[in-house]
């Protein structure tokens, strides 16, 4: 049976076995074949946390969204939905991150219960050096070349251990600033291992101060997976803008046409990480994501707990 050559790196075949590898998460596939083809495929993973956060948080993520042949029918888009449907049904909700325009099968999704929600994106092309700071906002070049001055370091992890300093660096950024969780530690070196995730790292002497989870899709696409950075300690070194300028740069050496920064809020929302990706000149796409909620009760008693935990950890200061 042929199989789909995927589009995006998060529906590549390889991520199953990283995602069996972490305690929490669970990893799923469903297919629809046509005869012996092969015409439409998606994966992903559940994740459930530790403890009582667990029975509010069963949740399915589709990464990257669904696979599919040029000349898939409706009905075979309809059936996968309906096997990725069951498939994920003792979850809480399921919910496909786009990395492309689905938009000309968005009444099928909906039909299946899984409503659309506008939500945005970053895309930065990589063509040459001189372009890519052409199209780059005028303080966002100055603020390159003050940082170039202050001996900022960035290499790429060669350890184990280097990748679970960037993870203890994450988390503590996840937990203070942006309060979603983020994967079990065991995430991070098994896509090192597998040489399918790269960390690139930023060092002030001897301490680690920023750092970005990068994976790629070879001569398509570089993404921003997770990333972290001292920003607010160092102000002066622009560790989050060094670590983009060198993605970018580095993605031009290696051939690869598009930085996808992984993410830039909600349509109409103010959203502070959106304006820093769009000053490095990139576009602005709305692809959205698609959420089926398989418990609404759950849902919404969950959706309530986390604006608390939001809401304590602003007045709070944390």
């Amino acid at each position: 049976m042929s199989v789909l050559q995927p589009t995006s790196f998060f529906q590549q075949p390889e991520m199953l076995a990283v995602y069996a590898e972490v305690p929490g998460m669970r990893p799923f596939e469903v297919s629809v074949t046509r005869g012996e083809r092969m015409v439409a495929r998606v994966q992903g993973y559940i994740c459930r946390e530790s403890g009582w956060k667990g029975w509010f948080s069963r949740r399915a993520i589709v990464q990257g969204g669904p696979e599919w042949v040029e000349d898939v029918t409706e009905n075979e888009v309809e059936q996968l939905l309906g096997k990725l449907r069951k498939a994920t049904s003792d979850t809480i909700y399921t919910e496909i991150r786009n990395e492309h325009d689905y938009s000309i099968f968005r009444k099928v999704f909906e039909s299946k219960g899984f409503k659309y929600r506008g939500h945005l994106n970053v895309l930065i092309d990589c063509d040459s050096r001189a372009a890519m700071l052409e199209r780059m906002d005028a303080n966002r070049r100055r603020s390159l070349k003050a940082a170039a001055l202050t001996g900022l370091e960035l290499r790429y992890a060669a350890t184990e251990g280097e990748v679970l300093q960037f993870y203890r660096l994450l988390s503590d950024h996840y937990r203070r600033k942006v309060g979603k969780p983020v994967p079990h530690e065991a995430f991070f070196p098994a896509l090192y291992r597998k040489k399918l995730g790269r960390f690139l790292l930023a060092y002030k002497g001897t301490e680690l101060v920023g750092g970005m989870l990068q994976t790629v899709l070879p001569g398509r696409v570089v993404y921003d997976y997770y990333v972290a950075a001292h920003d607010a300690r160092y102000p002066d070194h622009g560790i989050s803008s060094a670590l983009y300028w060198q993605t970018m740069q580095n993605a031009v050496e290696e051939g690869i046409p598009l930085f996808d920064t992984m993410g830039a809020g909600r349509p109409g929302i103010a959203y502070g990480v959106r304006d820093f990706k769009q000053r490095f000149g990139g576009r602005t796409v709305e692809y959205g994501r698609y959420l089926l909620i398989h418990k609404p009760l759950l849902y919404y008693i969950g959706c309530l707990g986390i604006g608390l935990m939001r809401l304590l950890r602003r007045t709070s200061g944390a």
